[in-house]
């Protein structure tokens, strides 16, 4: 199946304005820079090292705008269309739904990528070390993750009430654990499955001498999350469809 560029360039830009003046939709990336804002003011002077506090504060601000941003992003406006019928409007206009899926991850990927830029020299973390190949990677791989889980969501909830219940229960799970694995070692046995673990992982280990480089445990839990991910999404749009009715 071909894909028109032309279609997801203007579904992209619409899907950008909407997501942009949606307060509801921005409310992960707001908290995200704003929780690095704020407790970096209250605990620069508490911090046992430089690194802990990083680590604290950027290590929460990835996973709040990355895991809550990716699922809130993608599930809460799809659940909403379908609710509204709106969904079969755009399949009308010849849109397929390899563009529409397109045109609808873009916005919410640019907009996740560059809050996690911002949030670097927010959070007093350093380019030297904080390496920006490997940290647009891991970042961008981790968001397309969320992404698609909230894609699912989207497809299986009915209306954007019945998505917020079933994403936020997976969206405290994978942002809340990883940050607070160091205080329990069953947490921490458990937080090593969950691919937001690596934010995490990769920020702690950039300040260590040898720096940070991929495991095999850690790249089989980001290509397994993701491939599964991507399995589950598909046989929920063919299950499913874009509009349930």
């Amino acid at each position: 199946m071909s894909l028109s560029v032309t279609k997801i360039k203007a579904l992209f830009g619409l899907k950008l304005r909407l997501i942009i003046s949606n307060m509801s939709l921005m409310t992960a990336p707001i908290m995200a820079i704003l929780y690095v804002v704020f407790m970096k003011s209250i605990m620069q002077s508490k911090a046992p090292s430089h690194v802990a506090l990083i680590s604290l504060l950027l290590g929460m601000g990835l996973c709040f705008n990355v895991v809550m941003g990716g699922i809130m992003m993608t599930s809460y406006p799809l659940a909403e269309e379908k609710e509204h019928h709106t969904l079969r409007v755009l399949m009308t206009s010849s849109i397929t739904g390899p563009e529409f899926f397109i045109g609808s991850l873009l916005p919410p990927l640019a907009i996740m990528t560059v809050t996690n830029l911002i949030l670097v020299p927010l959070s007093g973390a350093s380019w030297s070390q904080i390496h920006l190949g490997n940290f647009l990677l891991i970042t961008i791989i981790t968001s397309l993750t969320s992404l698609v889980l909230g894609y699912i969501i989207g497809l299986i909830a009915s209306s954007q009430t019945q998505a917020g219940v079933y994403s936020i229960p997976m969206m405290l799970i994978l942002s809340l654990i990883p940050n607070f694995e160091q205080f329990n070692t069953t947490l921490k046995s458990f937080s090593n499955y969950l691919y937001s673990s690596t934010l995490n992982h990769y920020i702690t280990a950039s300040y260590t001498t040898g720096g940070f480089s991929w495991t095999l445990r850690e790249a089989l839990t980001q290509l397994g999350w993701l491939v599964i991910a991507c399995g589950i999404f598909f046989y929920a749009y063919r299950r499913h469809g874009l509009d349930n009715d």
